[in-house]
């Protein structure tokens, strides 16, 4: 059985698609980025792109496989609020990024099982006029059907709750 870096960097070469977490995180239309990290990942676009050269399914930004841990992360940024993100939109990257993650694990023979996949969707942050600390740990977008079918985890939160997260999990300082 392969490991996921092992298909996605030789077996399937798609070694180009490695960017950095802050390239992943730009959003084009205001030439803005979410996270300041030169931590190297996936840039999942960028493979989708090469699976699917005429019509590309919806996918989320940025693949980052833990190998040790065995924990792979499908990020999608949102350089918005919550209420100006469309559920179905986020919907549709969920499930289209999930089922092309899916065909390269099979098509590379490479055990799903062994892995946690956890599906993170990151936004600007909300102001919460009453300052309750409940409403941001809902998960948002309608996704709670979603968890335990297609993930094994999912979180949506603002940048500021992935940086912490981020500095705590890869040791980086720069998201």
């Amino acid at each position: 059985m392969a490991e996921l870096s092992y298909a996605l960097q030789n077996k399937i070469d798609y070694s180009e698609c490695k960017e950095s977490l802050k390239k992943t995180s730009k959003d084009t239309e205001n030439n803005e980025y979410l996270c300041q990290s030169s931590m190297e990942v996936y840039d999942f676009d960028c493979i989708v792109k090469k699976l699917y050269p005429q019509k590309q399914p919806s996918s989320y930004d940025s693949l980052i496989v833990d190998e040790n841990r065995k924990i792979v992360y499908c990020i999608e940024f949102k350089n918005q609020i919550p209420s100006q993100i469309k559920n179905a939109n986020i919907k549709k990257k969920l499930t289209n990024g999930k089922e092309v993650l899916d065909n390269i694990c099979t098509n590379e023979n490479v055990q799903k099982k062994d892995y946690k996949f956890i599906y993170c969707v990151v936004h600007k942050p909300a102001h919460n006029r009453y300052g309750n600390p409940l409403v941001d740990r809902e998960l948002k977008f309608e996704l709670k059907s979603y968890k335990d079918i297609y993930f094994d985890k999912i979180v949506t939160n603002d940048i500021n709750y992935f940086k912490n997260v981020f500095r705590k999990e890869f040791q980086e300082e720069n998201c």
